[in-house]
Protein backbone atom coordinates (compact mmCIF):
# COMPACT_ATOMS: atom_id res chain seq x y z
CA UNK A 1 0.00 0.00 0.00
CA UNK A 2 0.92 3.53 -0.46
CA UNK A 3 2.64 5.14 2.49
CA UNK A 4 2.02 8.64 3.78
CA UNK A 5 4.58 11.20 3.03
CA UNK A 6 6.27 14.55 1.14
CA UNK A 7 8.51 16.70 1.02
CA UNK A 8 8.53 20.10 2.00
CA UNK A 9 10.35 23.24 -1.07
CA UNK A 10 9.94 26.22 1.19
CA UNK A 11 13.31 26.73 -0.70
CA UNK A 12 15.67 24.67 -2.96
CA UNK A 13 17.43 23.10 -0.25
CA UNK A 14 14.88 22.87 2.45
CA UNK A 15 13.98 19.11 3.59
CA UNK A 16 11.35 18.24 5.97
CA UNK A 17 11.57 16.42 9.42
CA UNK A 18 10.06 12.96 9.62
CA UNK A 19 6.77 12.89 11.09
CA UNK A 20 5.99 11.13 14.24
CA UNK A 21 3.84 7.78 14.16
CA UNK A 22 0.34 7.86 14.04
CA UNK A 23 0.16 5.73 17.11
CA UNK A 24 0.74 8.46 18.98
CA UNK A 25 -2.47 9.64 21.94
CA UNK A 26 -1.60 12.83 22.95
CA UNK A 27 -3.87 15.84 22.43
CA UNK A 28 -2.11 18.59 19.82
CA UNK A 29 0.24 20.89 22.28
CA UNK A 30 -0.01 24.31 23.13
CA UNK A 31 0.92 26.94 20.46
CA UNK A 32 4.86 27.71 20.52
CA UNK A 33 8.04 29.18 19.14
CA UNK A 34 8.87 25.22 18.47
CA UNK A 35 5.89 23.42 18.36
CA UNK A 36 4.12 21.96 15.27
CA UNK A 37 1.00 20.56 14.72
CA UNK A 38 1.45 16.65 14.75
CA UNK A 39 -1.31 14.90 12.73
CA UNK A 40 -1.07 11.70 14.87
CA UNK A 41 -2.24 13.90 17.79
CA UNK A 42 -4.66 15.46 15.71
CA UNK A 43 -6.47 11.77 14.89
CA UNK A 44 -6.03 10.98 18.56
CA UNK A 45 -8.41 14.02 19.14
CA UNK A 46 -10.51 13.24 16.69
CA UNK A 47 -10.94 9.33 17.99
CA UNK A 48 -11.21 11.17 21.20
CA UNK A 49 -13.52 13.68 21.29
CA UNK A 50 -15.63 14.00 17.98
CA UNK A 51 -19.09 14.19 18.93
CA UNK A 52 -20.40 12.24 15.63
CA UNK A 53 -18.16 9.70 16.52
CA UNK A 54 -19.45 8.98 19.91
CA UNK A 55 -23.00 9.29 18.82
CA UNK A 56 -21.86 6.24 16.61
CA UNK A 57 -20.64 4.57 19.08
CA UNK A 58 -23.50 5.27 21.37
CA UNK A 59 -25.91 3.87 18.67
CA UNK A 60 -23.49 0.48 18.22
CA UNK A 61 -23.80 0.20 22.35
CA UNK A 62 -27.48 0.53 22.20
CA UNK A 63 -27.82 -2.69 19.50
CA UNK A 64 -25.74 -4.42 21.79
CA UNK A 65 -28.12 -3.71 24.64
CA UNK A 66 -30.98 -4.90 22.52
CA UNK A 67 -29.24 -8.79 21.97
CA UNK A 68 -31.02 -10.23 25.18
CA UNK A 69 -33.93 -8.57 24.93
CA UNK A 70 -34.47 -10.33 21.29
CA UNK A 71 -34.39 -14.08 22.91
CA UNK A 72 -35.28 -13.47 26.73
CA UNK A 73 -38.92 -15.01 27.50
CA UNK A 74 -41.88 -12.48 28.12
CA UNK A 75 -43.19 -11.45 31.77
CA UNK A 76 -45.14 -14.69 33.18
CA UNK A 77 -48.71 -13.73 34.27
CA UNK A 78 -49.85 -14.30 37.59
CA UNK A 79 -53.52 -14.58 38.24
CA UNK A 80 -55.74 -14.75 41.33
CA UNK A 81 -59.07 -16.58 40.83
CA UNK A 82 -62.28 -15.80 43.23
CA UNK A 83 -64.77 -18.35 41.84
CA UNK A 84 -68.33 -19.09 43.10
CA UNK A 85 -69.02 -16.26 44.93
CA UNK A 86 -72.33 -16.21 46.45
CA UNK A 87 -75.00 -13.75 44.88
CA UNK A 88 -74.89 -10.82 47.21
CA UNK A 89 -71.64 -11.68 48.73
CA UNK A 90 -68.23 -10.41 48.61
CA UNK A 91 -65.44 -12.19 46.27
CA UNK A 92 -62.79 -11.26 48.85
CA UNK A 93 -63.96 -13.36 51.82
CA UNK A 94 -67.00 -15.49 50.57
CA UNK A 95 -65.71 -17.12 47.07
CA UNK A 96 -66.06 -20.86 46.69
CA UNK A 97 -63.12 -21.25 44.88
CA UNK A 98 -60.15 -19.40 45.58
CA UNK A 99 -57.37 -19.86 42.89
CA UNK A 100 -53.64 -19.05 42.09
CA UNK A 101 -52.11 -19.27 38.76
CA UNK A 102 -48.95 -18.61 37.08
CA UNK A 103 -48.91 -18.99 33.17
CA UNK A 104 -45.64 -18.37 31.00
CA UNK A 105 -45.51 -18.15 26.92
CA UNK A 106 -42.60 -19.71 25.65
CA UNK A 107 -41.61 -18.67 21.87
CA UNK A 108 -40.51 -21.65 19.86
CA UNK A 109 -36.72 -21.98 20.97
CA UNK A 110 -36.16 -22.05 16.91
CA UNK A 111 -37.52 -18.48 16.49
CA UNK A 112 -34.74 -17.32 19.68
CA UNK A 113 -32.44 -18.83 18.27
CA UNK A 114 -33.53 -16.95 15.00
CA UNK A 115 -33.72 -13.78 16.99
CA UNK A 116 -30.63 -13.67 18.85
CA UNK A 117 -28.61 -14.16 15.54
CA UNK A 118 -30.89 -11.37 13.95
CA UNK A 119 -29.89 -9.34 16.81
CA UNK A 120 -26.01 -9.82 16.46
CA UNK A 121 -25.93 -9.23 13.03
CA UNK A 122 -27.73 -5.99 13.88
CA UNK A 123 -24.40 -4.93 16.71
CA UNK A 124 -22.54 -6.02 14.31
CA UNK A 125 -23.49 -4.28 11.68
CA UNK A 126 -24.01 -0.81 13.63
CA UNK A 127 -20.31 -1.58 14.75
CA UNK A 128 -19.29 -1.55 11.50
CA UNK A 129 -21.26 1.43 10.65
CA UNK A 130 -18.71 3.07 13.78
CA UNK A 131 -15.47 1.60 12.17
CA UNK A 132 -16.81 3.11 8.64
CA UNK A 133 -17.31 6.59 10.48
CA UNK A 134 -14.14 6.55 12.54
CA UNK A 135 -12.65 5.98 8.70
CA UNK A 136 -14.50 8.83 7.19
CA UNK A 137 -13.58 11.00 9.93
CA UNK A 138 -9.91 9.99 9.94
CA UNK A 139 -9.84 10.56 6.51
CA UNK A 140 -11.55 14.40 6.62
CA UNK A 141 -9.34 15.29 9.41
CA UNK A 142 -6.39 14.26 7.23
CA UNK A 143 -7.61 16.08 4.31
CA UNK A 144 -8.31 19.16 6.01
CA UNK A 145 -4.30 18.56 8.16
CA UNK A 146 -3.47 18.70 4.53
CA UNK A 147 -5.27 21.73 3.78
CA UNK A 148 -3.88 23.70 6.42
CA UNK A 149 -0.19 22.68 5.82
CA UNK A 150 -0.57 23.75 1.97
CA UNK A 151 -2.10 27.30 3.64
CA UNK A 152 1.02 27.41 5.95
CA UNK A 153 3.09 26.45 2.97
CA UNK A 154 1.60 29.04 0.80
CA UNK A 155 1.73 31.89 3.33
CA UNK A 156 5.10 31.08 3.69
CA UNK A 157 5.68 31.16 -0.10
CA UNK A 158 3.88 34.54 -0.80
CA UNK A 159 6.13 35.96 2.45
CA UNK A 160 8.94 34.83 1.04
CA UNK A 161 8.25 36.06 -2.86
CA UNK A 162 7.25 39.76 -1.21
CA UNK A 163 11.05 40.18 0.33
CA UNK A 164 12.02 38.77 -2.91
CA UNK A 165 10.06 41.61 -4.73
CA UNK A 166 10.81 44.14 -2.35
CA UNK A 167 14.44 43.78 -2.93
CA UNK A 168 13.49 44.08 -7.27
CA UNK A 169 12.30 46.78 -6.35
CA UNK A 170 15.12 48.58 -4.41
CA UNK A 171 17.55 47.15 -7.59
CA UNK A 172 14.92 49.05 -9.86
CA UNK A 173 14.67 52.40 -8.20
CA UNK A 174 18.67 52.24 -7.75
CA UNK A 175 19.11 52.04 -11.29
CA UNK A 176 16.34 54.42 -12.30
CA UNK A 177 18.14 56.77 -10.02
CA UNK A 178 21.62 56.48 -11.77
CA UNK A 179 20.03 56.47 -15.54
CA UNK A 180 20.43 53.11 -16.09
CA UNK A 181 16.96 51.77 -15.62
CA UNK A 182 13.06 53.27 -16.54
CA UNK A 183 10.79 54.13 -14.73
CA UNK A 184 8.62 51.30 -15.60
CA UNK A 185 10.66 49.21 -13.93
CA UNK A 186 10.12 50.59 -11.09
CA UNK A 187 6.19 50.56 -11.80
CA UNK A 188 6.14 46.77 -12.32
CA UNK A 189 7.95 45.69 -9.53
CA UNK A 190 5.08 47.60 -7.03
CA UNK A 191 2.45 46.16 -9.18
CA UNK A 192 3.87 42.90 -8.71
CA UNK A 193 4.63 43.65 -4.77
CA UNK A 194 0.55 44.36 -4.71
CA UNK A 195 -0.43 41.86 -6.57
CA UNK A 196 1.57 39.14 -4.63
CA UNK A 197 0.59 41.09 -1.39
CA UNK A 198 -3.40 40.20 -2.16
CA UNK A 199 -2.51 36.53 -2.84
CA UNK A 200 -0.77 36.51 0.51
CA UNK A 201 -4.30 38.13 2.08
CA UNK A 202 -5.75 35.39 0.22
CA UNK A 203 -3.99 32.06 1.14
CA UNK A 204 -4.00 33.73 4.82
CA UNK A 205 -8.04 33.81 4.78
CA UNK A 206 -7.53 30.14 3.80
CA UNK A 207 -5.42 28.85 6.26
CA UNK A 208 -7.98 30.46 9.12
CA UNK A 209 -10.43 28.09 7.42
CA UNK A 210 -8.74 25.12 7.71
CA UNK A 211 -7.61 25.64 11.08
CA UNK A 212 -11.66 26.44 11.97
CA UNK A 213 -12.75 23.19 10.33
CA UNK A 214 -9.98 21.25 12.31
CA UNK A 215 -10.64 22.76 15.43
CA UNK A 216 -14.10 22.05 15.15
CA UNK A 217 -13.54 18.16 13.74
CA UNK A 218 -11.82 17.98 17.10
CA UNK A 219 -14.60 19.32 18.69
CA UNK A 220 -11.94 22.75 20.01
CA UNK A 221 -13.58 26.13 19.28
CA UNK A 222 -12.98 27.45 16.01
CA UNK A 223 -10.77 29.95 17.36
CA UNK A 224 -8.98 27.85 19.53
CA UNK A 225 -5.09 28.69 18.40
CA UNK A 226 -2.93 25.60 16.22
CA UNK A 227 0.97 25.89 15.63
CA UNK A 228 2.30 25.09 12.49
CA UNK A 229 1.91 21.75 10.57
CA UNK A 230 4.40 19.61 11.20
CA UNK A 231 6.83 18.32 7.77
CA UNK A 232 6.16 15.27 5.93
CA UNK A 233 8.41 13.05 5.11
CA UNK A 234 8.22 11.32 1.71
CA UNK A 235 7.88 7.09 1.30
CA UNK A 236 7.95 5.20 -2.14
CA UNK A 237 4.44 3.19 -2.68
CA UNK A 238 3.79 -0.47 -1.59
CA UNK A 239 1.21 -2.92 -2.85
CA UNK A 240 0.00 -2.40 -6.24
CA UNK A 241 -4.01 -2.14 -6.84
CA UNK A 242 -4.51 -5.99 -6.62
CA UNK A 243 -2.92 -6.47 -3.07
CA UNK A 244 -5.17 -3.37 -2.19
CA UNK A 245 -8.39 -4.55 -3.65
CA UNK A 246 -7.73 -8.07 -2.10
CA UNK A 247 -7.36 -6.55 1.31
CA UNK A 248 -10.16 -3.64 0.71
CA UNK A 249 -13.21 -6.56 -0.07
CA UNK A 250 -11.92 -8.23 3.17
CA UNK A 251 -11.29 -5.37 6.00
CA UNK A 252 -13.76 -2.25 4.58
CA UNK A 253 -16.01 -1.37 7.21
CA UNK A 254 -18.49 -0.16 4.95
CA UNK A 255 -18.10 -3.35 2.95
CA UNK A 256 -18.79 -5.47 6.02
CA UNK A 257 -21.94 -3.50 6.81
CA UNK A 258 -23.41 -5.09 3.68
CA UNK A 259 -22.22 -8.39 3.93
CA UNK A 260 -23.99 -8.30 8.02
CA UNK A 261 -26.98 -6.78 5.84
CA UNK A 262 -27.04 -9.60 3.86
CA UNK A 263 -26.34 -12.53 6.66
CA UNK A 264 -29.31 -10.50 8.50
CA UNK A 265 -32.04 -10.73 5.64
CA UNK A 266 -31.29 -13.87 5.57
CA UNK A 267 -31.68 -14.50 8.75
CA UNK A 268 -34.94 -12.73 8.66
CA UNK A 269 -35.86 -14.69 5.83
CA UNK A 270 -35.52 -17.78 7.52
CA UNK A 271 -37.36 -16.75 10.55
CA UNK A 272 -40.72 -15.12 8.35
CA UNK A 273 -40.76 -19.12 7.59
CA UNK A 274 -40.46 -20.49 11.30
CA UNK A 275 -43.70 -18.45 11.54
CA UNK A 276 -45.45 -21.34 10.58
CA UNK A 277 -44.16 -23.29 13.75
CA UNK A 278 -46.13 -22.57 16.63
CA UNK A 279 -45.02 -21.32 20.17
CA UNK A 280 -46.23 -22.66 23.72
CA UNK A 281 -47.99 -21.70 26.60
CA UNK A 282 -47.13 -23.61 30.15
CA UNK A 283 -49.55 -22.76 32.92
CA UNK A 284 -49.34 -23.70 36.91
CA UNK A 285 -52.90 -23.62 38.84
CA UNK A 286 -53.19 -23.91 42.68
CA UNK A 287 -56.76 -24.54 44.07
CA UNK A 288 -58.36 -23.45 47.58
CA UNK A 289 -61.84 -25.02 47.78
CA UNK A 290 -64.11 -25.60 50.36
CA UNK A 291 -64.83 -29.38 49.07
CA UNK A 292 -62.15 -32.11 49.99
CA UNK A 293 -61.71 -33.48 46.78
CA UNK A 294 -60.96 -30.10 45.19
CA UNK A 295 -59.01 -28.38 48.00
CA UNK A 296 -55.37 -28.19 47.89
CA UNK A 297 -54.83 -29.85 44.48
CA UNK A 298 -52.98 -28.20 41.11
CA UNK A 299 -53.97 -28.16 37.40
CA UNK A 300 -51.19 -27.86 34.73
CA UNK A 301 -52.19 -26.93 31.07
CA UNK A 302 -49.81 -26.97 28.05
CA UNK A 303 -50.89 -25.11 25.06
CA UNK A 304 -49.87 -23.79 21.56
CA UNK A 305 -50.45 -21.81 19.01
CA UNK A 306 -51.85 -22.54 15.87
CA UNK A 307 -50.97 -20.60 12.53
CA UNK A 308 -54.09 -20.94 11.12
CA UNK A 309 -53.88 -17.84 9.00
CA UNK A 310 -51.56 -19.25 6.33
CA UNK A 311 -52.08 -16.24 4.51
CA UNK A 312 -50.46 -14.14 6.70
CA UNK A 313 -47.25 -15.94 6.89
CA UNK A 314 -47.28 -16.68 3.42
CA UNK A 315 -46.74 -12.25 3.08
CA UNK A 316 -44.10 -12.47 5.41
CA UNK A 317 -42.35 -14.81 3.67
CA UNK A 318 -42.35 -12.62 0.10
CA UNK A 319 -41.35 -9.46 2.19
CA UNK A 320 -38.26 -11.28 3.94
CA UNK A 321 -37.39 -12.42 0.28
CA UNK A 322 -37.62 -9.27 -1.59
CA UNK A 323 -35.65 -7.49 1.63
CA UNK A 324 -33.39 -10.58 0.67
CA UNK A 325 -32.71 -9.76 -2.89
CA UNK A 326 -32.30 -6.08 -2.26
CA UNK A 327 -29.46 -6.51 0.52
CA UNK A 328 -27.79 -9.47 -2.01
CA UNK A 329 -27.97 -6.30 -4.48
CA UNK A 330 -26.51 -3.55 -2.59
CA UNK A 331 -23.95 -5.79 -1.30
CA UNK A 332 -22.62 -6.32 -4.89
CA UNK A 333 -23.35 -2.49 -6.00
CA UNK A 334 -21.13 -1.65 -2.80
CA UNK A 335 -18.57 -3.80 -3.99
CA UNK A 336 -18.20 -2.32 -7.66
CA UNK A 337 -17.79 0.86 -5.98
CA UNK A 338 -15.28 -0.09 -3.54
CA UNK A 339 -13.18 -1.48 -6.37
CA UNK A 340 -13.88 1.89 -8.54
CA UNK A 341 -13.18 4.20 -5.71
CA UNK A 342 -9.82 2.40 -4.85
CA UNK A 343 -9.00 2.39 -8.21
CA UNK A 344 -9.21 6.25 -8.92
CA UNK A 345 -7.26 6.73 -5.27
CA UNK A 346 -4.99 4.47 -5.82
CA UNK A 347 -4.17 6.19 -9.68
CA UNK A 348 -4.41 9.70 -8.39
CA UNK A 349 -2.37 9.48 -5.20
CA UNK A 350 0.63 7.50 -7.54
CA UNK A 351 0.42 10.27 -10.19
CA UNK A 352 0.91 13.17 -7.78
CA UNK A 353 3.43 11.32 -5.92
CA UNK A 354 5.30 11.09 -9.56
CA UNK A 355 4.87 14.58 -9.50
CA UNK A 356 6.20 15.66 -6.42
CA UNK A 357 8.91 13.74 -7.26
CA UNK A 358 9.40 15.73 -10.47
CA UNK A 359 8.71 18.63 -9.04
CA UNK A 360 11.53 18.73 -6.40
CA UNK A 361 14.30 16.73 -8.68
CA UNK A 362 14.12 18.99 -11.59
CA UNK A 363 11.67 21.18 -12.08
CA UNK A 364 11.69 23.87 -9.11
CA UNK A 365 15.95 23.56 -9.09
CA UNK A 366 15.83 24.79 -12.76
CA UNK A 367 13.09 27.19 -11.95
CA UNK A 368 15.50 28.75 -9.15
CA UNK A 369 18.38 28.41 -11.67
CA UNK A 370 16.80 30.55 -14.13
CA UNK A 371 15.73 33.07 -11.45
CA UNK A 372 19.05 33.61 -10.52
CA UNK A 373 20.40 33.89 -14.40
CA UNK A 374 17.70 36.36 -14.67
CA UNK A 375 18.60 38.29 -11.53
CA UNK A 376 22.22 38.50 -12.35
CA UNK A 377 21.93 39.61 -16.37
CA UNK A 378 19.28 42.27 -15.33
CA UNK A 379 21.80 43.84 -12.73
CA UNK A 380 24.53 43.72 -15.30
CA UNK A 381 21.92 45.13 -17.95
CA UNK A 382 22.04 41.83 -19.85
CA UNK A 383 18.23 41.23 -19.35
CA UNK A 384 14.82 42.88 -19.24
CA UNK A 385 12.95 43.83 -15.94
CA UNK A 386 9.87 41.65 -17.13
CA UNK A 387 12.41 38.80 -17.97
CA UNK A 388 13.25 38.71 -13.91
CA UNK A 389 9.38 39.17 -12.96
CA UNK A 390 8.88 36.05 -15.38
CA UNK A 391 11.60 33.93 -13.82
CA UNK A 392 9.84 35.04 -10.56
CA UNK A 393 6.40 34.41 -11.17
CA UNK A 394 7.58 30.89 -12.73
CA UNK A 395 9.19 29.68 -9.85
CA UNK A 396 6.77 30.77 -7.46
CA UNK A 397 3.88 29.03 -10.01
CA UNK A 398 6.27 25.89 -9.65
CA UNK A 399 6.53 26.04 -5.65
CA UNK A 400 2.55 26.34 -5.47
CA UNK A 401 2.00 23.57 -7.73
CA UNK A 402 4.69 21.18 -5.92
CA UNK A 403 2.96 21.66 -2.74
CA UNK A 404 -0.31 21.14 -4.21
CA UNK A 405 0.67 17.89 -5.54
CA UNK A 406 2.15 17.41 -1.99
CA UNK A 407 -1.72 17.76 -0.37
CA UNK A 408 -3.27 15.46 -3.66
CA UNK A 409 -0.63 13.39 -3.54
CA UNK A 410 -1.46 13.08 0.98
CA UNK A 411 -5.13 13.59 0.24
CA UNK A 412 -5.99 10.48 -1.87
CA UNK A 413 -3.58 8.36 0.12
CA UNK A 414 -6.06 9.01 2.81
CA UNK A 415 -8.60 8.19 0.50
CA UNK A 416 -6.85 4.63 0.00
CA UNK A 417 -6.45 3.99 3.60
CA UNK A 418 -9.52 4.26 3.90
CA UNK A 419 -11.20 1.83 1.56
CA UNK A 420 -8.38 -0.01 2.43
Amino acid sequence: MLVSGACGAGSAQERPLPENAESRSKAPAAVGADVRLNLADVLAEVRQKNPDLKAAAAVSLAYKNRIKQAYILKDPVIEFERMFTPSGKSFLDSAGERNISVSQEIDNPYKLLLRRAIAKDEHAFYSALYEAKERELIAKAKALFYEYYMASKAENIYNETVDILRGFSKIAETKYSVGSGSQSDVIKAQVELSRTLNMLVTVTQEKETAKAMLNALMNRDTLSPLPGPQELEPTPPGADYEKLRAGALVSNPGLKAYALKVSQAGRRLTLSKAEYLPDFMLLYRKRKAPGREMNNTYDVALGLTVPLWFSKQKEMVKEAGADKEMADAEYKAAQNELASDLREADIKARTSLRLVELYRGSVIPQAEEALKIAQSGYQAEKADFMDLLDAQRTLLDFRMDYYRYVVDYQTWLARVEQLV
